[in-house]
């Protein structure tokens, strides 16, 4: 966790670069994603876990009722308070594993590009913990990225670690050793489908460049 959050700081100003670029595919996805998390957080008071530079923050706020922000990086937290929302939003420093929340607080979450950075041990705990703090009837949406090779650096694998990594270069030249885990529709149902009666690939969008999951507990 602690190389995550140095690379996550170090990263903070060109993080939101990634949201321009040009691949046509990646745009196409990227309005869809936009578009699908507002539909189903609409009217919502949500939690964002790992909210990162509040770049979905920004977005959600069109639709969402209030956004709660939790990151455990204070850098990308001053990025995120610096946007404007259109509805309540504000940020808290925290740890996604220990939400500082008590029960049934929330009746929305998001999470974007978190659920990959989650070592495969700590993963059925970590939906445990998010779904204690969200109330009965509450609307869940995760995205992350899919694996396109040669994109985002080499994927690394480890004897022994069922875990896969990437080598990421920042701008400045420093290289970064990050936990990433890509999942298939069929491991994400496999995944999900165990903390949520009747989740199917229906459940789930599976694209060129992101997925999603979007449920109701």
């Amino acid at each position: 966790m602690s190389e995550l959050v140095d690379y996550y700081r170090q990263r903070a100003k060109e993080y939101e670069d990634v949201y321009y670029g040009t691949d046509p595919h990646r745009q196409e996805e990227q309005a869809l994603m936009a578009n699908t998390m507002k539909t189903s957080l609409a009217k919502r008071d949500v939690l964002d876990i790992a909210c990162g530079t509040g770049w979905w923050d920004r977005i959600l706020s069109e639709t969402a009722k209030s956004i709660t922000g939790l990151d455990i990086n204070r850098d990308v937290l001053k990025i995120a308070k610096t946007k404007e929302y259109m509805c309540t939003t504000r940020f808290q420093v925290g740890d996604a594993y220990e939400p500082p929340y008590q029960s049934a607080s929330f009746d929305g979450a998001l999470a974007t590009f978190w659920l990959s950075h989650i070592p495969k041990a700590k993963l059925h705990g970590w939906i445990d913990t998010l779904h204690k703090v969200l109330k009965p009837g509450s609307k869940i949406f995760i995205a992350d990225n899919t694996n396109i090779p040669g994109i985002g650096g080499p994927l690394v694998t480890k004897e022994g670690d069922e875990n896969t990594y990437k080598l990421r270069t920042l701008k400045d030249g420093s290289q970064h050793m990050v936990l990433k885990n890509y999942y298939s529709t069929s491991e994400l149902i496999d995944i999900f489908g165990r903390h949520v009666e009747g989740f199917s690939e229906g459940n789930t969008f599976h694209g060129h460049c992101f997925y999603w999951v979007d449920y109701e507990i």
